[in-house]
């Protein structure tokens, strides 16, 4: 891959190291920022369902989630001072990448996609010189546009109007929003395309400076959709996408592009097993999307950020009188009222998340079921938990199957089918 690929990707060799330094400081400043904006998702708090990716770490006492607090911490400071030029600001990114991967793995809720990506960046800036790193970097962030982007163009998302995305454009624009369902689908459909052509676009030499200025405009529209004069998003989602804005600064505006002049033929130099396993690392986050459809990579990992297609569930509850002032203490506010075919109540588990963690709800089904049974446990509803669960979309119609689980018992038993653990913390 390196002899055949990475003069693609290749930036300014004198100018990489600076630009590698200021990558890194700005993946700890952004760590720092979203962080303190996500802060509760981040310590071993009660107030939401903690479900760890293994069975093995639902036992983790919180003091090791302290700690690995801690090690975060001094991550971002060291490598927002040092960089990664020097051996300390090295050591500082992977202290930060090892202790959010720690977090992460005691619970999928903090696999954010932020985080996912800042562990990436964070361990080819260590592991490979400047140049190397510069190239990989870019490398990765091409192939997160591209599968953003597909997990877009499908029927769900287009025919929905691209949900938060483009309703929050047209109400923070100058734009007509009584647009008919025809010209929203286009809408929606363009932006999709359009950042497909960027992520495509920074994979050559001669489109990326073009794709580069694309996407800064594109995260000001998304900036504008998102915030407080559009869909008025959480601020960890805000973060992100600002930080989008310096990442590609660093990456494709202040790394340049290597000249015409410098030779492209492959230099022979020691490579260490760190640098190997990294660069190994880096080869199966760009390819593992690929089994996204098949069930075997996340959601998130995956890059389909705000994708409309994948699988959901809803889950309910069927309140008597003795249950609704102990369920109103634990989700008062996130109850609906009861439906009239059986009574039963739909929680909204995404909307808790949002407000108990100020951070997005992991999408896949199996967080939450695991997030349903704590609800059933904590509030002894074990026998009247209710979730129906929605395949993932046709790509072309849109069409879903949809299964429903009743009480505790068979939540567990499907949870027991999946190659990861879905049982929330003891």
């Amino acid at each position: 891959m390196r002899n055949r690929w990475l003069p693609n990707f290749a930036g300014d060799p004198a100018r990489a190291e600076r630009a590698a330094t200021l990558l890194s400081r700005a993946v700890a400043a952004g760590a720092i920022a979203l962080i303190v904006a996500t802060r509760p998702l981040w310590t071993p708090q009660p107030v939401f369902p903690r479900v760890p990716f293994f069975a093995w770490l639902r036992g983790v006492p919180p003091w090791l989630e302290w700690t690995a607090l801690v090690l975060v911490t001094a991550g971002t400071v060291g490598a927002l001072l040092a960089g990664s030029g020097r051996r300390i600001g090295r050591w500082s990114l992977v202290a930060l990448a090892g202790g959010l991967l720690f977090l992460a793995l005691t619970d999928q809720h903090r696999l954010q996609p932020w985080a996912y990506q800042f562990i990436l960046l964070a361990l080819v800036l260590t592991a490979m010189p400047a140049r190397d790193a510069i190239a990989w970097s870019r490398m990765l962030v091409a192939s997160l546009y591209i599968y953003s982007a597909l997990s877009k163009l499908d029927w769900t998302f287009i025919d929905s109007g691209g949900g938060q995305i483009v309703q929050g454009l047209l109400r923070c624009l100058p734009f007509d929003a009584n647009l008919s369902n025809t010209s929203r689908r286009i809408l929606t459909g363009s932006l999709a395309a359009g950042e497909l052509l960027i992520g495509i676009g920074l994979c050559f030499r001669r489109s990326r400076r073009f794709a580069y200025y694309a996407s800064l405009v594109m995260h000001a529209l998304l900036l504008a959709a998102l915030g407080p004069w559009g869909a008025h998003q959480k601020l960890g989602v805000l973060l992100w996408n600002a930080w989008f804005v310096a990442q590609n600064i660093a990456l494709f505006g202040f790394a340049g592009e290597r000249p015409v002049a410098v030779s492209t033929a492959p230099v022979r130099v020691p490579v260490s097993r760190w640098n190997l396993a990294v660069r190994g690392l880096i080869v199966f986050a760009i390819l593992f999307p690929l089994t996204q459809p098949f069930g075997l990579c996340d959601v998130w990992p995956a890059w389909a950020v705000y994708a409309t297609g994948p699988e959901r569930l809803r889950v309910y509850i069927n309140l008597n009188t003795a249950d609704i002032d102990r369920v109103g203490k634990l989700i008062g506010p996130y109850v609906g009222p009861p439906r009239f075919i059986d009574n039963r109540c739909l929680v909204r588990i995404d909307r808790w998340s949002l407000d108990a963690t100020q951070a997005p709800l992991y999408p896949q089904n199996r967080f939450r079921l695991g997030v349903a049974l704590a609800l059933a446990k904590a509030a002894r509803l074990e026998q009247t938990i209710y979730v129906e669960l929605d395949s993932p979309a046709n790509r072309w119609n849109g069409k879903r199957s949809t299964r429903a689980l009743s009480g505790s018992a068979a939540i567990a038993a499907e949870l027991d089918r999946d190659w990861l653990n879905g049982f929330p913390r003891l």
